[in-house]
């Protein structure tokens, strides 16, 4: 019998499959680390709108500049990343916000009013446009602000179906690019005279209308 080499991975035994992954568990978990470390020191400074260089983050995080680079291809491309770890907040805010409302209608409102507090609360609103500032005034990548979309969607879409959808699929995705694209409008605006719950009832509203066409 002769043992043929192969650069196949999937060629590997069951158990030389483990062994390869007991090698690379260590590494993974010190990986996790890292990143969880960069990303909570880049969110503290990017959300107080304190200088932000890929040194500034490093030093806060008690890391080097190689560690970054080795994680991040740019300091764009972690800004994208903290706002993504942002968005995965946000909605589980949203989750349990919408989780204690007693009726769908209930639960949509929470919803609304809590993609809204990202703007008109003063202190999240801040932090918000300082982390947009540190990436040059643009949005985040297409990418990011569309998993958003589909991932609040998703969150709306029992509410919204519960409420007489024909079509909760895209009712949602229709609501949640309204919901995102009314927070980033009210993000620049001057809000410390603003009606909050006004706007909450108004896209409430508008929303109860178009599902009832």
């Amino acid at each position: 019998m002769t043992i043929e080499n192969s650069a196949d991975a999937s060629s590997l035994s069951p158990r030389a499959t483990q062994a390869v992954r007991r090698s690379l568990t260590p590494r993974q978990e010190a990986a996790s680390r890292d990143v969880d470390r960069l990303i909570r020191a880049g969110r503290e400074l990017l959300t107080q709108g304190a200088p932000a260089r890929v040194a500034d983050i490093v030093t806060a995080a008690g890391l080097s500049n190689d560690a970054f680079y080795r994680y991040f291809r740019s300091k764009s491309d972690f800004v994208d990343a903290v706002v993504e770890e942002g968005s995965q907040r946000l909605l589980n805010y949203l989750r349990r916000k919408m989780d204690a409302a007693g009726s769908p209608e209930g639960a949509l409102r929470a919803g609304v009013a809590a993609v809204l507090s990202q703007a008109v609360d003063p202190s999240i609103g801040a932090a918000t446009r300082n982390v947009v500032a540190a990436g040059g005034g643009r949005p985040h990548a297409p990418k990011v602000r569309e998993d958003l979309e589909f991932a609040l969607a998703e969150v709306l879409a029992g509410p919204i179906r519960e409420l007489g959808s024909t079509d909760p699929e895209r009712d949602s995705r229709a609501t949640s690019i309204l919901l995102l694209a009314s927070m980033e409008h009210l993000l620049w605006r001057d809000t410390t005279s603003f009606d909050a719950d006004a706007e909450v009832e108004h896209i409430l509203g508008y929303v109860r209308r178009a599902l009832s066409v």
